[in-house]
C-alpha cells in the first residue's frame, strides 16, 4: 500500500498554520457517494466484479468512508445469505468488506458492513489501510457468495460507497 501525498499546504507545519490574521491554507473536498444496484435473483455471475469507483476517476488516491447497502426489493432466501465483496482492484485486491443480505430484508433495510467500522468511528491506533485506496486503482464490487441454486436467493441491493478523494499534492 502506498503512502499518502498530500498539497504541502496542507502539511503540519509552521507556514500553514491557522491565524487570526490570514485565511485557512487547507482544501475543502467533497464527499462523494457511488451506487451501484446487484440483483441476487442469479442472473449476474457468481465473482463478476463491477466497477464502482473507476480508476481514472481516482487520481491521487482516496479514503473510503463508509460502505453500506439498501434494498431495494424485499429480499427472500430458502438457506443462504447472498454476500456481495467490495474490494479495491489492485493487482493483489485488498477486501474493503463485505455485506451480508438476509432472509428477510425489507425494502428501505439498510446494510451496515459488520467487519468494516466507518471512518467517523475510528480511534487512535487503529490501522487505517484499509479505508486507503491507492492512486490510479478502481474500487469494485461482486456477489461472491449466493445460495447453491440462484432461484433460492431473490431480491435487490443498492450498494453505497461513500468516499474522498484526495487533493493533488501540487500547490
Amino acid at each position: 500500500m502506498a503512502d499518502f501525498t498530500v498539497r504541502t499546504s496542507l502539511e503540519g507545519k509552521a507556514g500553514n498554520a491557522v491565524t487570526g490574521a490570514g485565511p485557512v491554507s487547507g482544501q475543502n473536498v467533497n464527499k462523494m457517494v457511488a451506487m451501484l444496484e446487484y440483483d441476487l435473483d442469479g442472473t449476474l455471475a457468481t465473482d463478476a466484479y463491477l466497477d464502482l469507483i473507476p480508476a481514472s476517476l481516482n487520481a491521487n488516491g482516496m479514503i473510503v468512508m463508509a460502505i453500506k447497502g439498501l434494498a431495494t426489493e424485499i429480499v427472500a432466501s430458502d438457506s443462504t445469505d447472498a454476500i456481495i465483496t467490495i474490494r479495491d482492484g489492485a493487482s493483489s485486491p485488498n477486501t474493503l468488506g463485505t455485506l451480508t443480505v438476509s432472509d428477510g430484508d425489507a425494502i428501505g433495510d439498510f446494510t451496515d458492513i459488520g467487519s468494516y467500522t466507518e471512518w467517523e468511528s475510528l480511534v487512535d491506533g487503529t490501522d487505517y489501510s484499509a479505508q486507503h485506496v491507492e492512486a490510479g486503482v478502481k474500487v469494485e464490487a461482486a456477489i461472491t457468495t449466493a445460495a447453491a441454486d440462484a432461484a433460492t436467493v431473490t431480491g435487490r441491493l443498492l450498494v453505497l460507497v461513500e468516499y474522498v478523494l484526495i487533493p493533488s499534492n501540487r500547490d
